[in-house]
Formats: structure tokens, sequence, C-alpha cells
């Protein structure tokens, strides 16, 4: 059960459970009543002050002197013993590298990333983007079905990630299972033997990271982990190789699981509204405002964590120094208070890039460029060439239980087996009619 405070209010009975359904799958119908009712609770089950109004997480996102950044990446759940000793023995040494450090070594590493991290070099992997995007559609568009998510959506953002750092092909596989454990073992409530697992597999994860880094001293190519290492320039002030390593291993999850959850998302709800897909069919410029909405309106990352450094006070509750702080984006996504009929998807919205699925302030993510292109993209490559594609009926989609991290595992879709026309007598959410 979760003890609920507004001022001196409580709720008894509400639950908040992002790791089971109906939360899990659709977690706005209880936002909502949060953001109404409880703006600002403490959730027993995982210790953690929750805060769900959307100046109230903004403040707390930008406000670096009275919260600290070092608790985001801190797994949930408590670790076992023996995942403690999996860690050390595969050699776990991960740094406080972006997300998790706070001022002033956030703002020397983040400067140096910058520096390596160019819009150049986003820009020059949309060619290899979009060759990637028409090779899949290639590969199944004469099939009249496909599940988006196995068949490209999830391996497109992995792909890019592994050009953009320099990873080879060959390790693929071993660092997209390496992004999934990282979800499960820090945002997630394992049991005592998967937790050890996947403690096991994240130190191997980060062993490919240290490799890469050592590998490219020796023979340094055209990638970010070179490129951060001719910044660091052979000081260790300036960048450690354990640091370089904890920001590729950091990238890598940011760059992986984030944007193809944001993509799944893309797909699911602009068929769910089906105008909405048959508008940028018919007008692709509209697709930027739509990734923008979609970030709004179903964001890939529902809540981001701090840490009160002292006493603070939040929407009138007083909320004890060291408190432990989960802060709900996607319900700051929805606050009516910012976003006019925040319920309906609205793909010319006109302020849906104030969402903050990305953070904001100093810590705002530094890949949503690139998370933005990989999706303009792909919905520019799907709806042209498959502007009759539909969701396949009956499906139930599948989310991993976590508390940040929302995106399908499957999105099974389907368009006319004769060609790319246009499905025809289709109903406004994508059903047949």
């Amino acid at each position: 059960m979760v003890a609920a405070a507004h001022g001196n209010a409580t709720l008894p009975g509400s639950r908040f459970d992002l790791f089971r359904e109906p939360q899990r799958s659709d977690p706005y119908p209880f936002f909502e009543h949060l953001r109404q009712e409880a703006p600002v609770f403490f959730a027993e089950d995982i210790g953690y002050w929750v805060v769900s109004r959307y100046q109230d997480v903004k403040q707390v996102l930008r406000d670096h002197e009275n919260y600290s950044a070092q608790n985001t990446i801190t797994p949930i759940h408590p670790l076992c013993e023996a995942a403690r000793q999996a860690l050390a023995d595969g050699g776990w040494n991960l740094v406080p590298a972006l997300g998790n450090a706070d001022r002033p070594q956030h703002t020397k590493t983040r400067r140096s990333v910058v520096k390596a991290f160019s819009p150049r070099r986003i820009a020059a992997l949309e060619p290899y983007v979009s060759a990637m995007l028409n090779g899949a559609v290639d590969r199944f568009q004469q099939e009249g079905k496909a599940d988006l998510m196995a068949e490209l959506l999830f391996d497109l953002p992995a792909q890019v990630i592994l050009k953009l750092l320099g990873f080879p092909d060959e390790q693929a596989p071993a660092i997209k299972e390496g992004a999934k454990n990282r979800i499960l073992f820090v945002w997630g409530r394992p049991a005592d033997d998967e937790q050890t697992r996947l403690a096991a597999g994240l130190a191997s994860f980060f062993s490919l990271c240290r490799e890469l880094v050592d590998e490219r001293l020796v023979r340094p190519a055209d990638d970010l982990t070179s490129e951060l290492l001719r910044v660091r320039a052979g000081d260790d002030e300036t960048l450690s190789l354990d640091l370089i390593a904890s920001i590729l291993f950091a990238f890598f999850t940011a760059g992986h699981e984030t944007t193809s959850s944001l993509l799944g998302n893309s797909i699911i709800q602009l068929l769910r509204h089906r105008q909405a897909w048959e508008r940028i069919v018919d007008n692709p410029a509209l697709i930027l405002g739509a990734v923008q909405e979609i970030l709004r309106y179903d964001s890939s990352v529902i809540s981001w964590r701090r840490k009160a450094k002292r006493e603070m006070e939040i929407a009138g509750v007083k909320v004890p120094a060291n408190a432990e702080l989960l802060l709900l984006l996607g319900a700051a996504n929805h606050d009516e208070e910012v976003f006019a009929d925040p319920e309906r998807l609205d793909i010319e919205r006109r302020n849906a890039a104030r969402h903050l699925s990305f953070g904001t302030g100093v810590h705002r993510c530094l890949g949503a460029t690139l998370a933005e292109m990989e999706a303009r993209l792909t919905l520019e490559a799907l709806s042209r060439r498959l502007p009759g594609m539909r969701l396949a009926a009956g499906q139930r989609f599948d989310y991993l239980p976590n508390i940040s991290f929302h995106g399908p595992r499957a999105v099974h879709v389907e368009w006319p087996a004769a060609g790319p026309g246009r499905m025809p007598g289709g109903n406004r959410d994508g059903t047949p009619a």
C-alpha cells in the first residue's frame, strides 16, 4: 500500500505500482489521479517521494543547489550480496559520468562530451539510418505484416549507437542484451537470483566498453570513442579511461532503449489515432511536430530521480533531507495547467516541445537530437512506403516491469499484401472497419 500526502490529507487504499498492470501498460489515468489528489506523496513500497505536477517536476530538475542527481542510476531494488559479488568479480568500475553526476564534475564531463558529440557527427549518421530503414522495409514489405519491434525498431537505434561509439558489428547481440539487463537491474525489481544474473551481464557489458576504449587508444578511428580520447589528450584529469568507458555505457542505454521505445510508442499512437497517421502520410512536414507530441503524449521515459540535499517543501508537502524523489515525467507531460486537453493526441500542438521527456536544464539529454532524427526518418520512411499500415487486431502490448522506461516489446502491424497502398475501410483507431 501507499501512504499519500497532500498537505495533511491521505489517500487510503490508493496504489502506486508501475511494476504491475494496469499502470505498467497505461500509467496515465493514475497519473491524472495523482496530479489532482496527491501531487507529492511517499510511496512506502519503494521508499520514494513521488512528484507528479509539471511545475514541481521542472523545478526539482533545474534546482541543482537543493537536489542531487547521484541516485539516478542506483538500483531501485537493493542489491543482494551475490549480485554485489558478481559485479566485483566481473571488473565493474562504473563511475559517475553525466546523468548521475553533480556539479562541478558534471559540468566538466559534459563540456568534454559536447566537444566530441558534435552536430556534424549526428548529421553524418542520417544516410546510414535511412539505408537501414529502407533495407528493413525491403525485407518485409511483401509479407503484408511484421512485428516492427523485432524486425526494425529495436535494432535500428542499437546499430546507430554501435556505429556512433565504434563497436564492431559482431558485438551487437551482447551489447543489446546488456542494455536490456541494465533497465531491469537498475529500474526493475528482480528476485535475487535474477538480479545476480543481471549483475554478471552488466559487468561483462562494462568490460566491453572498457576494451573498446583500450582498443581506440592504440587504433583510433572516426567514432565518438576516439573523439573522446582526443579530447582527453592523455590527461586523466580531463577524462579518465574508466570515465570514458562509463560514458559509453550510459550512451548505449540512453541511445538505444529510450529511442526504440519512442519509435514503438510513435507507431502505436499514430495508428491508434488513424487521422493523425493519415495526416502525416498526406503531409510529411507534420512529422516533426508529431514526434514532439508523441514524446509528450506517451514518453519512453516516464520517471526520473533526484535526491534532496536538505529538507524541502514541494507543493505544500515537507520532504526530509536525503529523501529519494521519483519525478513522474509522464504525469508532468499531461498536466492540464500546461497542456490544454492533455489526453488528446494533437500532432500540431503548439507547445508540445515543452515536454520534459528529455529532462531540462544542465542535465537535459545529450542524445535528444539524435533520437528526434531517428524518429523523424522512421516515420518518414514508414508513412511513405507503408501508408496503409495498421495495428494487427487483438494484440496486447507488453512492457518491461520497471519504474522509468516505457516502451512496447512487440508491435504487430499489417498492410495490403498486394502493395503499399492505403488500407481501405479502416477506422480512425487503425482497426478494420
